[in-house]
């Protein structure tokens, strides 16, 4: 499995969630990543405290954090850089206290229409950020409070692969990206606030979407949210109010279409 650096920010502006490196993040070593201007970072504790918590303005290797998929359960460990995973204790609460595996260090990850993301603990409670800045898994619903913002940040580069091949440009000098190809195209991604990144080609130019096609040939960036579905997987939303994803059709054409992820297309990366 491949391992993923990820940052969180909180909705809220309260905080940053991390670990190994996701400023959350999924398994490899960690990176740097550049904050977010959503007011606080969310932490793990360093010795010898043991509560994580959203209320950091700045990032540091606490901020940063390492997700890791259990395939059984299609869930997520959270992983800290002291090498503690996120465990629900007793009263609800979050702390970064346990050195080894367990059902309560188990995590899904929700995604949100607005892009965020939400936490669901292994008592089927959503991870909320408290006034204190400590997390708790004790909300029923989806709150404000609730939602958290990723990057990955290991991958300043993209190289996307979809069944039909990779996306790359359609022919020569033509800066339409089509998703049949034998050879990729490398995109860099920029990271802005609240989660949202933009792609840009080795060109210097961002890409433009429109209803049937996307091109690599604007000056003004189009924001886009990654969701990270499967370990080697994501799905890519417009962060627009049309808020499409992603999709590859069978003849190579690549453009944003459904609304729903259950049917957006999983790209590799």
């Amino acid at each position: 499995m491949s391992d993923e650096s990820i940052v969180y920010t909180t909705a809220t502006g309260v905080g940053y969630t991390c670990t190994r490196r996701i400023l959350l993040h999924c398994g490899v070593p960690p990176r740097r990543a550049v904050p977010i201007r959503i007011a606080h970072w969310v932490r793990d504790a360093a010795s010898p405290r043991v509560d994580v918590t959203a209320n950091q303005d700045e990032i540091s290797d606490h901020e940063t954090f390492q997700l890791e998929f259990d395939a059984s359960t299609k869930r997520w460990y959270i992983r800290t850089m002291q090498d503690r995973y996120w465990t629900l204790e007793t009263a609800g609460g979050i702390q970064a206290v346990g050195d080894k595996r367990s059902s309560n260090a188990l995590f899904d990850l929700v995604w949100q229409p607005d892009g965020s993301v939400c936490f669901r603990a292994n008592n089927g409670k959503y991870v909320a950020t408290k006034r204190s800045g400590h997390l708790y898994a004790n909300s029923d619903t989806v709150e404000e409070s609730c939602k958290y913002f990723f990057y990955l940040i290991n991958r300043p580069i993209l190289v996307l692969k979809c069944e039909q091949g990779f996306v790359g440009y359609k022919a020569g000098s033509n800066l339409q990206l089509e998703c049949n190809k034998a050879s990729y195209e490398t995109i860099q991604v920029e990271r802005s606030d609240r989660g949202v990144v933009y792609f840009k080609g080795q060109n210097g130019k961002y890409w433009h979407c429109s209803s049937e096609s996307i091109t690599v040939d604007s000056d003004i960036p189009e924001g886009f949210f990654i969701q990270l579905r499967e370990p080697t997987r994501i799905c890519i939303k417009s962060a627009n109010p049309s808020a499409e994803y992603l999709t590859a059709e069978k003849n190579g054409s690549f453009r944003l279409g459904h609304t729903d992820f259950q049917t957006a297309t999983l790209w590799e990366y």
